[in-house]
C-alpha cells in the first residue's frame, strides 16, 4: 500500500520539477499551470510531506502568487519545524508584503537553525534597517561580515546604518572597506561623498561624486551632489552645469531644479530662474519655498528692468531700443506666486513682506497694508515691515498709524545696534 502511495507522488513531483525549470529554466510568471497542478496532486496523495508543500509554495511564488505561497510554506514549517529553507522563503515573502514582525520571526528561526546563514543575517539586517532599528541592523550586518569578510554589499549596508545612527566616522570606515573590496561600487562612493559633504570636506566629497559619475555617467543624484559641492565652493558656473546634467538624466526631480533656480537667481539670470521655479511648482504644487522663490524672481526681474530702463533713457536720443521686460506683468506674476506660497505655507512672514512690497509698487495700498500687517502679526520684530507700514499708512492719510509704525521701526533698529 505504501508503495502505491509513494510511486505516484514521486512521478508527479519529478514531472513538476522537470517542467518548472529544473531542466526547462522557466522564470517567474512563465511557470506553467501543469507544474502547480502536479504539486497539488502530489500533496493530495501525501499531505504530510513538508517538501511537497515547500515545492508548491515556490511554484506559487514563481507565479507571483504570494498569498498562496505563504500558505504552503507555513504548512511546510508546521510539518517540519526545522525546515530552514521554508522559513527563509517565508521571511522574504513577509518582507515583500510589509509584514515586518512575521518576517523577523521567520528569519530568526533560520539563524536559530543555522547560526552561520549569512543570507538570513543579511535579510534581518535589511528588515531592521527598513524600520530604522540601526543597532540591530549593525549587529546583523556585522555577523554577516564575520562569516564572509569580503561581502562588499554588507559593508556598504553597514555604512548606511552607521550614517542613520549618526556615526559618520564608523560609516566612512565601512564605505571605504566596501570600496577596497569593490573599487567600482558606486553606492559606496556615493555614501562616502554624502558624509564628506555633510562634514564640509568639500574636496573629498568632490572626489567621491566624480568617481560615481566616472563609473556611471547616468547617475543623476551624483551630478546633483556635485552641484551642491560646487555651489558650496562658490563656483556657480560648475554648479549650474552639474545641475543641468542631473536634470538631463532625470528631468522630474524638483529638488535639483529648485537648486538650479537658486543659482540662476544668484547670477541675476531671472528668466532662467523663473523657468526652473515654475517647473518645480508644476512638479510639486505643495512646495511653498519654490512659490516664494518664483515670486522673488519675478519681483527681482522688475528691479533689473528698472535699472535697464534708466540706462536706455540716457541713450534714447541715439538708440531706438524696446524694453523687453513688462514691469506690470512681472509684478502680477510675483503677486500670483507669492499668494500661492501663502496658500501652501501661511506662516512665513517674509512671503507676506514681499507680497506687501509688490502690492505697494502696483499702488494697491489696501492689499499692501494687509500683507504687511500680517507680516508683523507673525513676527512682531520684523523691522522692515513696520517701516513699510509707516510708508503705506502715510500714503493712505493715516498719520497716527504711520507715526506709530515708524517709531516701532526705530525702536527695533536701535535695539539691533546696541
Amino acid at each position: 500500500m505504501t508503495k502505491n502511495l509513494v510511486s505516484p507522488f514521486r512521478g508527479l513531483t519529478l514531472m513538476a520539477v522537470l517542467v518548472s525549470g529544473g531542466i526547462c529554466g522557466c522564470s517567474k510568471i512563465d511557470m506553467p499551470d501543469e507544474v502547480i497542478t502536479a504539486y497539488q496532486k502530489a500533496i493530495r496523495i501525501n499531505p504530510g510531506l513538508a517538501e511537497a508543500h515547500y515545492d508548491l509554495g515556490m511554484a506559487y511564488n514563481n507565479r507571483t502568487m504570494a498569498d498562496n505561497a505563504i500558505v504552503e510554506l507555513k504548512k511546510a514549517v508546521e510539518i517540519d519545524p526545522d525546515f530552514k529553507d521554508a522559513f527563509f522563503q517565508l521571511g522574504l515573502l513577509y518582507l515583500e508584503k510589509g509584514l515586518w514582525e512575521d518576517a523577523v520571526a521567520a528569519l530568526k528561526s533560520v539563524v536559530r537553525l543555522d547560526p552561520n546563514n549569512e543570507l538570513a543575517h543579511s535579510a534581518l539586517g535589511d528588515a531592521y534597517k527598513s524600520r530604522k532599528l540601526f543597532s540591530d541592523a549593525i549587529h546583523e550586518y556585522s555577523r554577516v561580515l564575520e562569516i564572509s569578510p569580503k561581502d562588499a554589499v554588507s559593508q556598504h549596508n553597514l555604512g548606511v546604518v552607521y550614517t542613520g545612527e549618526n556615526k559618520p566616522d564608523e560609516a566612512i570606515q565601512a564605505f571605504r572597506k566596501a570600496i577596497e573590496i569593490n573599487p567600482n561600487y558606486t553606492d559606496a562612493h556615493f555614501g562616502l561623498g554624502q558624509i564628506y559633504l555633510d562634514k564640509k570636506l568639500l574636496d573629498e566629497a568632490l572626489t567621491e561624486f566624480k568617481k560615481v559619475t566616472d563609473i556611471n555617467p547616468h547617475h543623476a543624484l551624483a551630478y546633483y551632489h556635485l552641484g551642491l559641492v560646487y555651489y558650496a565652493q562658490g563656483d556657480n558656473v560648475r554648479a549650474a552645469e552639474a545641475y543641468r546634467k542631473s536634470i538631463e538624466i532625470d528631468p522630474k526631480n524638483p529638488t535639483v531644479r529648485y537648486n538650479l533656480g537658486v543659482v540662476y537667481s544668484d547670477e541675476r539670470l531671472f528668466n532662467d530662474a523663473i523657468k526652473e521655479f515654475s517647473a518645480v511648482v508644476k512638479l510639486d504644487p505643495s512646495d511653498a519655498a519654490a512659490y516664494y522663490r518664483l515670486g522673488k524672481a519675478y519681483a527681482d526681474k522688475r528691479v533689473l528692468a528698472n535699472a535697464i530702463a534708466t540706462v536706455r533713457k540716457a541713450a534714447a536720443a541715439h538708440y531706438n531700443i524696446q524694453n523687453p521686460y513688462s514691469d506690470k506683468r512681472s509684478l502680477d506674476e510675483a503677486i500670483t506666486s507669492l499668494q500661492k506660497a501663502i496658500e501652501v505655507n501661511p506662516y512665513n512672514p517674509s512671503v507676506y513682506f514681499d507680497l506687501g512690497n509688490a502690492y505697494s509698487q502696483t499702488r494697491i495700498l489696501d492689499e499692501a497694508a494687509a500683507a504687511l500687517e500680517e507680516t508683523v502679526r507673525i513676527d512682531p520684530n520684523f523691522a522692515k515691515a513696520h517701516y513699510g507700514l509707516s510708508i503705506i499708512y502715510d500714503r493712505k492719510g493715516m498719520k497716527e498709524e504711520a507715526q506709530r509704525e515708524f517709531l516701532e521701526y526705530k525702536r527695533l533698529t536701535s535695539e539691533c545696534r546696541k
